[in-house]
């Protein structure tokens, strides 16, 4: 990742080690315009689903920090991940926007081919940030 930001030049890149959650909660303002989570851990054990990255309470988080009109790409090959991400976008509906949309023309991780490779969907969340007044 890191030669791939000095070869393009990219600039307003900023790279946080550690747990977003503590980032995101922060920052005092809107400052993302897109967001992209893609594969997150899917913590496949119904035990451990409250281990979930994306669940209402992050939406919630993330919503905070979001323009109105900001994009959140979410992606996961886990079945019941994307069902898990459906429930809980339904949750953020007054706060979000949600459709499921193809992975076409989208970078695919080493994550993602594996997954393809062994038979599995990419299912795609597009999340649009309501203004809420």
């Amino acid at each position: 990742m890191l030669a791939s930001i000095a070869k393009h030049s990219f600039k307003h890149i900023k790279i946080f080690d550690d747990d977003v959650r503590e980032l995101l909660l922060d920052l005092a303002q809107p400052i993302f315009h897109e967001i992209y989570i893609i594969c997150p851990d899917p913590w496949p054990k119904a035990r451990h689903h409250k281990r979930r990255l994306v669940d209402s309470n992050f939406l919630n988080t993330l919503h905070q920090v979001m323009h109105p009109n900001g994009t959140i790409y979410i992606s996961t090959d886990w079945e019941n991940y994307a069902e898990f991400i459906d429930e809980e976008t339904l949750k953020a509906e007054h706060q979000f926007s949600a459709s499921k949309i193809s992975n076409e023309g989208m970078p695919i991780t080493r994550f993602q081919d594996r997954a393809q490779r062994e038979g599995r969907i990419i299912h795609t969340f597009l999340l649009t940030a309501k203004k809420i007044t």
